[in-house]
Formats: C-alpha cells, structure tokens, sequence
C-alpha cells in the first residue's frame, strides 16, 4: 500500500511490470470488485424480498407494485448514472494528489446538488403517476394500486442516489468494505419493515404495497445515514468534512458531473428501457413467456453483477492512473479487467448452458403440470441465449466503463442509443413477430444488440489514442 500525496489516506498503488503487474492488478481489480458487486446483489436481494412479501399479500399487489417498480426503475437507473459522473473526476483528482482532498470534497458535494436537483421535480411528477397510467389503459384498480405505492416508495430515488454517492466516495481510496456491509445488513432490516408494514403488526395497521414502499424508504434512510455516519467518524475520512459548507456552490465542479453523468445516465437509462420494451413484446406472445423470460433475465443479472463491479473498479483505477498520466497502466488496467470480466462471464456461460433445466427448475415447483411445463420449456431454451449473451454483456459494461474512466461518455452514449434502439428493439420486434422466432427472436435482438455495443466500445478504447479526452487527461501532461 502506498499513501497519496497531501492527505495521507490508503490506495492501492498502481503495479508496475509485465506479467507481475497483470497478477498484481488482477488481484486489485477484484478486491475492489468483489464488494461493489456483492453490494449490487444485496439490492436485487431487497427486490426479492418485497416480491415474496408482496406475493403473500395477493396478485394484486404484486402487480402494482410491479408495474410501480418498472415506472421508478427509469428515474432511479437515470440517477445512478448520473452519480457515476464523479467517478472519473474523484480518480483523476486522487491520481494527480495535489490537493486531492479539496478536489474530491467539492465533487462530492456537488455531485448531492445535482442529483438532488433531478430528484425534486422527479419525486413531484411521478406524485400523479396513476393518470399515465390510466391514459396507456390501465384499469383503473390497478393504476390506483400502483400511484400508492409509487408515491410511497419514490423518497428511495434520493437516499438510494445519495448512498450511490458516498459509496463510490470510498470506492475511490479503495475502502469499499463498509458500504458491503451495510447493504447487506440492510437485506434482512428491508425485510423486517416491510414484513411489519405489509402486514401490520406491533399496533400498526396493515398497509398492503404502501407498507412495502414506507418499508423500503425507511431502510435505505436508515442504510444513508450509517454511511454518511461512518464517513463522519472513520479517522480516514473524517478529515474531508464533505458535508461542511454543504450550501456553498462551485458551479464548475457542479458542470463537470452533469457534463459526465448526463451521458451516463442517459447510456443506462437506453439499456434499461430497451429490456423493459423487450418484456412488453415478450407479454404479447403469452404471459407463458413473460414468465420463462423472467426466470432467464433474473438468472443473468445476478452473473451481470460481477462484470458490472469488474467494470466500475476498472473505472476508479482506469481514472487514478490517468491522473497520474500514466499511460501503461491505464493499458494494462483495460485489458485486465476485460480479461477477468469476460472470462468470468465466459465460465458462468458454460454454467447457464450446460445446467439450464436445473437452474430453470429454481424457480418452478412443478416442472410437468400445467403451465409450468410450457415455462420450463421456454426458460431452458431463453437460457441458451442468454449463455451467449453472458460473454458480449461482460465485454460491454467493462468496456465502457473503462471508456468512462477516461470521462469519455459522450460518444458511448450515442452508439448506445443506436445499438440498443436503433437495431435492438427493432430487431427484437421483427424476429418474433414477421419472422416467426417468438421469445427467441427477442432474445437474438438481446444478443445482436448488446453484441454491437460490446464491439464499438472495445474498439473505442482500444483506439484511444484518437479520442479527445484521452488526450487533454494524458497526452497534454
């Protein structure tokens, strides 16, 4: 370990050398990694939970709260992004270390105004949800179930962002262990209030989807301010005093992460709205389908995990080195890190391909009676796609995150607007339906989509020499 100039806080120097170098950064990537990713599974943990909650409850609050996820979903997606935007810009400050307290101080707190920002108007406009929804046809029970709980549930757009912010602060000085662990303590402390909540107990009364919603808020408050507590009172952090003069502006700094985290958020929030488009199509063929595709997705994103964490440390080292001007370790970073995303992905493909009936099997009591045959058939021939979509879905996310490292995002974003839109729902949609293929032509949309993506963004950064703001980051220095 060595220490960074000016504030003496731990991060994990960069490896020098060939071959020893590439163990020694396969070594730190994972260990930044590991945490991130498993951070991410607790909150898909969380989801679980509200669903099993929910579905003793009865179908109907399953479904709105359901269709009240897939409406937050998309501001929530949009705001991550948006705090991803201080990523680059806290690396770049700690890789330079002069005066990098001060730097990532001020990002920080401007990266809570501009969120913050977003987040007001977007809480206010999602208050009157149920009239879109009555106005795409709805019915009206339903709509009024979902306006509830989204009205509930929608304060979790500002803890969940901000927990977003301070978690990719001691990301930056690799110190991302306590994060982990309060967003898995948060798993079973979600469960208990949303269980009390729900159902009514200890003199409450029973509250249905908007227990659920109040349940979720209260935990992610509660999970905020135990991060924001620990920064307060950790001897390394402390000394930043990131909420001191919380109300005073830098304008810059506040440019600088929208200028990073609009594109970011906007490269997210395409990927998210291209699956759930894709549900949408896979619920016209049958709910059979629908059901088989969401045992398929739910398999493949608890896998995604690890490559998106891959991803997000190569992100952090990608963007140290650079401000370091480092060259040879922002190569040997890139490479590392799609090595160890795919591969991985590549292991847990053979896994998804050769072991798809059991894995399918989760999620079905009974593989032979009624429906269930149909969705077991389904799900098991999903999974052989989504085996191939594994590999191209690592290759993307690290890939482009790396490029967001080197605050490239802009471009990234527009290819993810052609690749996911341009050729992927329009692919998805004439493969099942004028083709013939059903559910696995939209899954060969998937592929084919994701796949393109995956290919600009390698090449992207593998000619990044040609990009302008890896030149102004390491060339000008």
């Amino acid at each position: 370990m060595s220490a960074v100039a000016g504030g003496g806080m731990g991060q994990t120097a960069l490896p020098t050398g060939s071959g020893r170098g590439v163990m020694a950064e396969a070594r730190a990537l994972i260990a930044l990694g590991l945490p991130l990713a498993l951070g991410q599974l607790a909150g898909v943990a969380m989801l679980t939970t509200d669903t099993i909650m929910l579905g003793r409850v009865g179908p109907e609050a399953l479904a709105a709260a359901a269709l009240g996820f897939s409406v937050i979903i998309v501001p929530m997606m949009f705001l991550i992004g948006l705090a991803q935007g201080a990523v680059p810009l806290m690396a770049y400050a700690v890789g330079a270390k002069r005066h990098h307290m001060r730097e990532v101080r001020r990002i920080v707190r401007q990266t809570l105004w501009a969120t913050g920002f977003v987040c007001l108007p977007v809480i206010a406009l999602l208050w009157n949800i149920g009239v879109l929804l009555r106005l795409i046809g709805q019915e009206e029970g339903l709509a009024v179930e979902t306006e509830r709980y989204v009205r509930a549930v929608s304060p979790i757009l500002l803890t969940g962002t901000w927990y977003v912010v301070l978690r990719n602060f001691m990301a930056t000085y690799d110190r991302p262990r306590a994060a982990l662990v309060i967003a898995l303590l948060q798993v079973p402390v979600n469960g208990v209030f949303i269980y009390v909540l729900i159902f009514g107990h200890f003199g409450l009364p029973a509250l249905g989807v908007v227990g659920a919603g109040l349940g979720s808020v209260a935990s992610g408050l509660l999970a905020l301010a135990a991060l924001a507590g620990f920064v307060a009172l950790d001897r390394r952090f402390r000394r930043f005093h990131l909420l001191g003069r919380f109300w005073r502006a830098d304008r810059q700094k506040l440019m600088d992460v929208v200028r990073l985290g609009t594109p970011i958020g906007l490269t997210i929030t395409f990927e998210v709205l291209l699956f759930s488009g894709a549900a949408q199509l896979m619920g016209l063929i049958g709910p059979l389908a629908l059901a088989a595709h969401q045992i398929a997705i739910q398999i493949a994103s608890v896998t995604f995990m690890f490559a998106l964490g891959i991803g997000q440390a190569g992100a952090i080292r990608i963007g140290i080195a650079a401000g370091s001007h480092d060259a040879a370790a922002i190569t040997r970073t890139g490479w590392t890190a799609l090595a160890l995303g795919c591969g991985f992905m590549g292991a847990m493909a053979f896994v998804m391909l050769f072991w798809r009936e059991d894995l399918a099997g989760l999620f079905l009591a009974d593989r032979t009676s009624g429906g269930n045959a149909a969705v077991f058939t389904y799900a098991s021939g999903f999974l052989v796609l989504a085996a191939l979509f594994q590999v191209v879905d690592a290759a993307q996310v690290v890939a482009v995150n790396l490029l967001r490292g080197l605050q490239d995002a802009r471009v990234p974003m527009l290819y993810a607007m052609l690749c996911y839109w341009g050729l992927g729902f329009t692919l998805s949609w004439a493969l099942a339906f004028p083709f013939g293929l059903g559910g696995e032509g939209i899954w060969w949309g998937f592929v084919a989509a994701v796949g393109a993506f995956a290919v600009l963004m390698v090449r992207r950064f593998a000619g990044r020499h040609r990009i302008p703001a890896y030149r102004d980051l390491i060339e000008r220095a």
